[in-house]
């Protein structure tokens, strides 16, 4: 299939109307009728009518079995009118959410002409037609609730969803952070935007646009039984945008914390850790406002937005010149505007953009959790480019049964990563050499420099449409999207390196292959689905499948001769180049059963499953692209004796030499910086999962519903790659001692006549026996929507990953080793190689999440968000340092987000036990036969050593003033971490030169991020 460009993008989609859009915005509602006797009524008028439609009204008819459906609704108050000559019209309001099918029935009396019969508002609770689960947030929850007002912090309220660093009033606000749900990392979750996804071409979809809150009406977020509609198992997050209407509303919010409003929770427990500084809020602002309402009544609505972010962060460990802690400041400005256009009774158009404009003057907290000796040189600057997203979008509702949608999106993320003026040298020449970072590892202290520099640019198109019919029983939807783009990354360094040491004794030197500018383009990502929701009695059933095709290529790339690579220049990479090598054609099943009990809405149960293609954009060429930024851990000889830690802010030369050409040991890898070979298994498949659920959902009272259900996730047919050239008789095995508790550890070190070899790659599917990933949870949740607008949100999950990585995969562009070592602890079943590393068992652990909000009297309300969770772990990794044994990611995200602790041995052949190590030679050189140059050693089983709980209490207290009816002011207090948490967020996991910190019942690593203290927000929001 050829790819788009963009210039014949909009000719493309007129063409496609006729097919089918992504899951939108809308929901439908949908009923029986039936007459006093009980018997389904044929031929009711049933009309939804609502201020949030432009059109005002969607009208349906009943079937022979009295059933009906109106699709393509908008979240809002309806009115539903039934109407029958000989029968007396029923009237009955409801409140529809996002994303959900309300059940609405009527039952019909005889009556006479003109007579109405109203039926009391309701809320409806329990959905007996699919079963999806969504967590929906109004307009007046996102205003009303303690949270950080971004679509992450708001969404890690979700039951089963974690978050991988918590926002404390909106100390994360500038920075994205990640839901992670149910066993699926970030990479999984689909971000909509008016139904249609903005997920970014970096990191494979990972990364998203800064959505500004004002523009947003109602927020969905669902993390089960995802319909076909969708790739990913992740969360789906829908942000269902304001469309305007017949009159002018406006929303101001104007949120405040100033450093006075901020506490102070560095106790005497974490000074002895060494904490010197605390991370802390200095300054939160957030402004944000939206005005919208009609150019033309009933024709033409508007809504425009704008928001400021400020957040200035103090770090912890982090100093400038004077003595005063290091503080990231940064800011976001955004602007947004969109049109809402009825062309006719039965076409309507919607267009939006989005802007950000986004600065970080020095990177001192987001940029790694390490501590800096100087921030005005060792960190790094982000000054804004072009973030934005346009998208457009018509709909038809060709006949009462038949709805038409298609929509086209830009989705656009330019951004530079750089070091600050001054800092960065002409390459090769003396100061280039001596300015690389140094990164302590033992300290986890940044000097001299910030990390690698980057320059990207990540362009990801998206058309789609889709049809909907309704007919009899059925509800059928046949959609198609494609979406492609480029993901473009240019690093540079001085050096070409980091200097490493530990305690202030210089280590080693991490090489990197730059400059490197990569060329990664998503050709397509198709996907063409069909589902049918049908009824049979009580029983609902939606089945689905969706086809998808994926392609993807590296475009020619060049470079020039770095420190420790030559030349480069490469041509395109495709899979007309390398058979297999993307270009998947794959099916995906999914079929949810929903069964009202008692046939009244109000208990159903319901099952789900699915199979879920891992999202990729460009990530599957990874292992094939040569320009892919790369590091190595070389040998340092003649080093410095100290490190070089001066504060000088134009940077500063280490005592002695040790920095030239001639002070580096050899390369462990002789092919660095050039591409291996790879031949692709032709049976090679794309990497997918199987979801599987079960639960019940009960409407205790009215408005209060209860859910419980259990989850099951397994991961299938992860990458594999082999070395042929060097098999496993190539290793030998060499007895060393644990220094925590001087237990033997086999390690394994490559024969000398194996060193160099020219590698011989194979890449295809890990064998389900050597490489699982499976997922375990149990959730229940209560959703209560009281009178008079109180509501509250609560959830428990425990669950528990287990993940197995004993397949020995390698790194294709490193040295290439099946490296043995990589067994040790590789099973948390317990079961294979626990001879390298036993591991006893991997626990359960759990999260509860609430938010509520309460009126009081005279207009005041109480609201609270409670977040408790294991400290996600964010340094957790496994053997991530030694490039011939990286880690799986699997076993990653299993020990960040169940909060494992760990211990790190980094080895070289000069590495010496620890003066204090429980071991039989202390001081001694540990490995001196290590031939392939470096090894990371994991000293403590995975789940053996976990994370503290989180505990974060948020409270609000705000006052409401309403003035001539059509406005309101609310003047509010709100105060985050109520508790004072002082949580440890990140520590160091690497051992240095004493076993002190890391011995059983020892309190860990140096912190290098606490959690924020406690602090009050002041807020004020005009509406009317």
């Amino acid at each position: 299939m050829s790819k788009l460009s963009a210039g014949h993008y909009f000719v493309v989609l007129p063409m496609v109307m006729l097919f089918a859009s992504l899951a939108s915005a809308q929901s439908t509602i949908s009923g029986q009728v039936r007459d006093s006797s009980g018997a389904v009524m044929a031929g009711v008028k049933v009309e939804a009518a609502s201020e949030a439609l432009i059109e005002r009204s969607r009208t349906e008819t009943t079937n022979e079995n009295g059933r009906y459906t109106i699709v393509d609704v908008r979240p809002g108050l309806y009115t539903i009118t039934f109407t029958l000559p000989g029968f007396s019209t029923v009237k009955q309001e409801v409140t529809v959410p996002a994303n959900v099918t309300v059940p609405v029935d009527a039952e019909m009396t005889v009556g006479a002409v003109g007579e109405t019969v109203t039926v009391e508002a309701r809320v409806a609770t329990v959905d007996v037609d699919t079963t999806l689960r969504p967590q929906v947030l109004t307009r007046t929850d996102m205003d009303a609730l303690p949270t950080a007002r971004n679509p992450q912090s708001m969404g890690s309220y979700t039951p089963g969803v974690h978050l991988n660093l918590p926002d404390v009033g909106g100390s994360q606000q500038i920075e994205q952070t990640y839901l992670i749900s149910h066993g699926n990392p970030s990479s999984r979750d689909t971000y909509l935007l008016d139904g249609m996804m903005v997920n970014t071409t970096q990191n494979d979809g990972q990364i998203q646009i800064y959505i500004d809150n004002a523009l947003m009406q109602e927020v969905t977020y669902n993390n089960a039984n995802n319909s076909v509609e969708v790739t990913g198992g992740g969360v789906v997050a829908n942000f269902v945008p304001r469309d305007g209407g017949n009159e002018p509303h406006g929303n101001l919010f104007l949120g405040w914390i100033p450093s006075r409003f901020v506490g102070h929770n560095i106790d005497q427990a974490l000074r002895n850790r060494g904490v010197t500084g605390q991370s802390a809020v200095q300054r939160i602002e957030d402004f944000d406002g939206v005005l919208d309402g009609p150019f033309k009544k009933d024709k033409l609505w508007f809504v425009l937005s704008g928001r400021k972010q400020l957040t200035f962060v103090q770090a912890a460990n982090s100093f400038y010149l004077d003595g005063k802690p290091g503080v990231e400041r940064s800011y976001i400005y955004s602007g947004g505007f969109r049109l809402t256009y009825q062309i006719n009774s039965k076409n309507k158009f919607a267009a939006m953009w989005t802007r950000d404009w986004k600065t970080k003057e020095q990177d001192v907290v987001t940029g790694g959790q390490v501590a800096d000796v100087n921030p005005l040189v060792s960190s790094l600057e982000r000054r804004p480019k072009m973030y934005y997203v346009l998208q457009g979008r018509w709909t038809g509702t060709l006949t009462p049964r038949l709805l038409v949608q298609s929509g086209a999106t830009l989705t656009k993320l330019d951004y530079n990563i750089l070091y600050h003026p001054g800092v960065g040298k002409v390459p090769f020449t003396p100061e280039w050499f001596a300015n690389a970072q140094q990164l302590d590892q033992s300290l986890n202290a940044r000097s001299i420099a910030g990390a690698v520099n980057t320059y990207a640019k990540y362009d990801r198109y998206l058309w789609n449409s889709s049809a909907t019919y309704v007919t009899g029983s059925h509800q059928f939807k046949f959609g198609i999207q494609d979406t492609f783009g480029i993901a473009q990354v240019d690093n540079v360094a001085n050096g070409d390196a980091i200097y490493q040491y530990t305690n202030g004794v210089p280590l080693s030197i991490q090489a990197y292959n730059t400059p490197t500018y990569i060329k990664n383009r998503l050709n397509h990502d198709l996907g063409i689905y069909a589902t049918d929701t049908w009824h049979i009695n009580r029983l609902s059933v939606t089945a689905g499948v969706r086809w998808e095709y994926l392609s993807a290529q590296v475009d020619p790339e060049s470079a020039p001769a770095g420190r420790f690579t030559g030349p480069r220049n490469f041509p395109k990479i495709d899979c007309s180049v390398i058979k297999g090598l993307s270009c998947f054609k794959t099916w995906s099943p999914r079929i949810g059963f929903v069964y009202d009990v008692f046939g009244d809405h109000k208990t159903a149960v319901k099952a789900g499953i699915g199979k879920f293609n891992s999202p990729i954009a460009a990530g599957v060429v990874t292992n094939f692209n040569p320009m892919t930024l790369k590091s190595q851990t070389i040998q340092w000889l003649n080093r410095p004796t100290t490190a070089c830690q001066s504060h000088d802010p134009i940077g500063c030369y280490p005592h002695g030499n040790g920095f030239g050409d001639i002070d580096i040991g050899p390369n462990p890898n002789p092919r660095f910086g050039q591409i291996n070979g790879v031949n692709l298994d032709p049976n090679f498949h794309r990497e997918y999962q199987w979801q599987y659920n079960v639960g019940v959902q009960r409407e205790l009272r009215r408005g209060v519903t209860m859910n419980f259900i259990w989850f099951h996730g397994a991961n299938y047919q992860a990458i594999h790659v082999d070395n042929y050239a060097v098999p496993s008789s190539a290793w030998t095995p060499f007895t060393i001692y644990n220094p925590l508790d001087g237990t033997p550890i086999t390690v394994f070190n490559l024969q000398p006549a194996y060193f160099s070899l020219p590698p011989n790659l194979r890449q295809t599917n890990a064998p389900q026996s050597l490489r699982s990933n499976v997922y375990n949870g149990y959730e229940s949740s209560v959703n209560a929507r009281l009178p008079h607008g109180a509501f509250v949100l609560a959830g428990w999950t425990i669950d528990r990953t287990r993940d197995r990585g004993c397949d020995m995969n390698t790194d294709p562009l490193s040295t290439a080793l099946n490296d043995p070592n990589s067994l040790r602890y590789c099973d948390q079943n317990g079961k294979l190689y626990q001879e390298l590393g036993r591991i006893v068992g991997i626990p359960y652990r759990n999260e509860f999440k609430l938010q509520t909000n309460v009126p009081v009297k005279w207009g005041i309300e109480v609201n609270a968000s409670l977040y408790s969770d294991p400290v996600f772990s964010t340094n957790y990794n496994v053997n991530a340092l030694s490039p011939s044994n990286p880690a799986q990611a699997g076993a990653v995200l299993a020990g960040q987000v169940q909060g494992y602790k760990t211990v790190l041995w980094q080895l070289t052949p000069s590495v010496r036990y620890p003066a204090d190590c429980n071991c039989p030679n202390p001081g001694g050189v540990v490995d001196a036969g290590m031939t392939q140059g470096a090894e990371t050693i994991t000293l403590v089983p995975p789940g053996s050593r976990l994370t503290p709980r989180l505990n974060q209490l948020d409270l609000g207290f705000r006052k409401v003033f309403h003035i001539r009816e059509r406005f309101t002011m609310m003047g509010e207090a709100q105060f985050f971490n109520v508790i004072n948490s002082n949580a440890v967020l990140t520590e160091s996991y690497t051992l240095g030169s004493s076993i002190k910190p890391y011995v059983a019942g020892a309190p860990g690593g140096v912190p290098t991020a606490v959690f924020n203290p406690r602090m009050m927000r002041l807020n004020l929001q005009f509406k009317f």
